[in-house]
């Protein structure tokens, strides 16, 4: 029996795009620069590359879109949004710590034995 609610990676990626910007407006943030808040580009320079969507707003986007729910509201989105800014900051830390190949969690195992 095929699934029914599977999508091909090119169309989640498109549906991913198009709803990338309705999140974006839900938690009051921009992800286009004005075009009268950046300094005119001197003659030769090569024109601004367009900003990307942070990991925050893709994650969310990808949550809203696997677990849709009409609970989310304006106050809920924003909390989430919170989280995984929280989440994504703490992984980074995490990462950024050096480790050897070597190096293992410490496990002491110690055989119970009854007094006799």
């Amino acid at each position: 029996m095929p699934n029914q609610h599977r999508i091909d990676r090119r169309r989640f990626a498109e549906s991913l795009v198009a709803s990338t910007g309705a999140v974006t407006a839900l938690i009051g943030s921009s992800l286009s620069v004005n075009a009268e808040d950046k300094p005119p580009a001197e003659p030769g320079e090569a024109p601004a590359a367009p900003s990307r969507p942070s990991e925050e707003v893709l994650l969310l986007t990808c949550l809203m879109q696997r677990y849709p729910s009409e609970h989310f509201d304006e106050a809920a989105i924003q909390g989430i949004f919170r989280d995984l800014r929280g989440d994504l900051a703490r992984g980074r830390i995490l990462s950024e710590f050096p480790l050897q190949n070597s190096d293992e969690p410490c496990f002491e195992f110690r055989a119970y034995r009854a007094q006799p």
